[in-house]
């Protein structure tokens, strides 16, 4: 070896030799690697670090990104030795296999790896955090589909694409043995094992990606060889009850599957593209949604805004935020809050995803002329109580929920604004009179859907001081604060989070609020009065989420900013 990894960091200048005495005296505490815990506190980059470890082992430094290491070539140790000494099969060509190693100077595993393997070994060293990344993602057993495909024995693929009938493969039989239709309820049960959202089929050459959407971000998770491709996506096409012979416009379709905890639905979404159709499939898994305002994750002071605006006879509330944000829930949720033998509940929805028992759910279908404007005139006729809109994006939808929330009904909808407080500049776009946003709008709730760490490979860290002094916005840091994120692990996929919290931005329209709304006073003078009213921002609740080791600066930060 040419040297200490700590020495040769001083000698190229990323380090000072003070910085490198208080990380080794910090290493007692803290768990990990030098390099790591340099990477930890900011003190050095990945390719300083990685330039570094080459120059110590005399090897090439790999990087690692685990979504794209083949994992068939992960399996080609057995995970207990992989896991034990650190080691990741990550290539192979020529005979060689190219093993990332966190000490590649270990002979020892180099040799008992050639001979397990049958391949020559390229050692290389790389970050333990991406070794285990890798090695989680590589033996994942709770994705169903990417397992499938790896007991599926190749010879059935290959036959398949000599022997696959379009027609026969889609057949609705219940029991069929076929590969194609193994793979495709494997890639449908494997979704519902991950609590993905969404799954996307897309085609590329040489081969179809599968990405599951978990916790809001999108994973590989297999791909499907070309030449079976079209019957993946027949398969799909039948039991969603749509035309497998039409491939060059779009269909909406539903299916189902039976799994132990009951029947979970998907709705099905095709769309031509230059590779060939691209399927996506969201989860509406009905049984097991529940809406319930204790279920939103509010705090105290949360629930006492949200409860004062819907206690409320008339007006009109709106939800705001990205898509993905979680407003159709919060809706659904209120909605089951406000549902009476008494009151009459009418939504118009687009499309109608979740069926409430007892509220009447209308689907828009603007082909015949039912778009969300022309349905809300004709809802306004069915004597109601209480109005949904699924969205308000044009003049006329803003013009007919306003009215209706001036003349004694409470409308409940969204808009696509970044923050509580744009709700009224994005009304006053759509051409509304301030003199009657005033009057009509109760409150906005902005919200969005954090990522939170994973309990089981949670640890301490440094905090990213830049992003963080963004949040804060003069704030001082709370005393004694300890900030955590995801090491990464097998229960996370590695990417060091596991489920979903929420934060919320509620804007109350006080009678100053009101007054301010119709002289139309600029958006930064209305954040003023509503903090002022005691609205707390996007950012303070995401921050409290971060001290309550909850997520991290780094979710906070990107989450708020879409």
């Amino acid at each position: 070896m040419a040297g200490r990894l700590g020495d040769i960091l001083v000698r190229h200048g990323h380090i000072t030799e003070s910085q490198l005495e208080a990380a080794l005296k910090a290493q007692g505490s803290e768990r990990g690697m030098l390099g790591a815990l340099l990477l930890r506190r900011g003190l050095v980059s990945v390719p300083q670090l990685g330039a570094a470890l080459a120059e110590q082992y005399e090897v090439d430094f790999e990087e690692i990104v685990a979504d794209a290491v083949n994992p068939q070539i992960v399996r080609l140790l057995p995970e207990d030795l992989a896991r034990e000494r650190a080691v990741v099969p990550i290539g192979v060509a020529g005979g060689q296999m190219k093993l990332a190693m966190v000490a590649p100077d270990d002979i020892e595993t180099i040799s008992e790896a050639e001979l397990i393997a049958g391949y020559h070994v390229e050692p290389v060293v790389a970050m333990e955090n991406q070794v285990q990344a890798a090695l989680d993602r590589g033996f994942d057993d709770r994705i169903v589909a990417r397992q499938t495909i790896v007991d599926m024995k190749m010879a059935d693929l290959e036959k398949a694409e000599h022997e696959i009938d379009v027609a026969e493969v889609a057949a609705p039989r219940e029991e069929d043995d076929a590969p194609v239709v193994r793979l495709v309820h494997a890639i449908l049960m494997g979704a519902i094992n991950a609590n993905a959202s969404d799954v996307h089929l897309e085609p590329h050459t040489p081969e179809m990606r599968v990405r599951y959407r978990v916790d809001g971000e999108l994973q590989a998770v297999m791909t499907i060889p070309n030449h079976i491709e079209e019957a993946v996506v027949a398969r799909i096409k039948v039991m969603g009850d749509m035309d497998t012979t039409e491939s060059r416009r779009p269909q909406d379709g539903h299916l189902s599957v039976q799994e132990a905890g009951g029947k979970v639905n998907f709705r099905v979404s095709t769309i031509p593209t230059v590779g060939g159709e691209k399927v996506v499939m969201r989860l509406l898994d009905e049984g097991n949604k529940v809406f319930d305002l204790d279920h939103l994750g509010l705090a105290a002071r949360e629930r006492e805004q949200l409860q004062s605006l819907i206690d409320k006879p008339h007006g009109m509330m709106v939800v705001t935020g990205p898509t993905g944000s979680g407003k159709s829930t919060t809706m659904y949720s209120v909605l089951s809050k406000l549902n009476a033998v008494q009151r009459n509940i009418v939504t118009v929805e687009d499309p109608v995803e979740y069926r409430l028992p007892g509220i009447n759910q209308v689907a828009a279908d603007n082909e015949h002329g039912l778009g969300f404007a022309n349905a809300l005139k004709y809802i306004m006729r069915q004597d109601p109580d209480v109005i949904m809109v699924g969205e308000i994006r044009d003049h006329e939808t803003a013009g007919t929920s306003v009215q209706a929330a001036l003349t004694g009904h409470l409308l409940i909808s969204t808009l696509h604004t970044n923050d509580a407080v744009g709700a009224v500049a994005r009304l006053n776009d759509l051409g509304l009179d301030p003199f009657k946003i005033a009057g009509a709008l109760l409150g906005s709730i902005a919200q969005r859907l954090l990522r939170s760490i994973c309990e089981e490979c949670k640890e301490p860290v440094e905090p990213n001081i830049p992003l963080l002094q963004t949040l804060l916005r003069g704030k001082p840091i709370p005393d004694d604060v300890v900030f955590f994120h995801g090491r990464g692990c097998k229960r996370c996929l590695g990417s060091g989070y596991a489920g979903r919290i929420p934060i919320y931005e509620i804007m109350v329209v006080t009678p100053e609020l009101a007054e301010a709304i119709e002289r139309n006073v600029p958006t930064t003078k209305l954040r003023e009065i509503a903090l002022q009213a005691g609205m707390v921002e996007l950012a303070s609740a995401g921050l409290e989420k971060v001290y309550s080791g909850q997520t991290t600066v780094e979710e906070v930060f990107y989450k708020i900013s879409s």
